[in-house]
């Protein structure tokens, strides 16, 4: 059965159940949420706790987009010196 954990988001209480994930695993996704919706508060104005929970979610998929296209972007590079490095083994063996 899931264990259910108690973490703290911008000062509300919630019970999450964990699944398959560490309770340290869910303790840490909720402090990043909560950092993440403190520094939207410090950079805006008052605003209601839906409208800050939806900026929250648009700047933690901004942050996701980011890391996939750096990902791709990274898989990409070392595909192409991969092929580079086995064409130049292939040119060493033919010799």
């Amino acid at each position: 059965m899931a264990e259910d954990v108690e973490v703290e988001i911008f000062g509300q209480v919630f019970r999450v159940a964990a699944g398959e994930a560490a309770p340290a695993y869910i303790q840490r996704l909720a402090r990043y949420v909560d950092e993440k919706m403190r520094v939207i508060t410090s950079t805006t104005k008052t605003m209601p706790l839906n409208r800050m929970a939806i900026l929250t979610a648009l700047n933690i998929a901004d942050d996701l987009f980011k890391l996939q296209d750096s990902y791709e972007q990274s898989s990409r590079l070392i595909d192409t010196k991969t092929e580079h490095l086995i064409s130049l083994v292939r040119a060493q063996l033919v010799e």
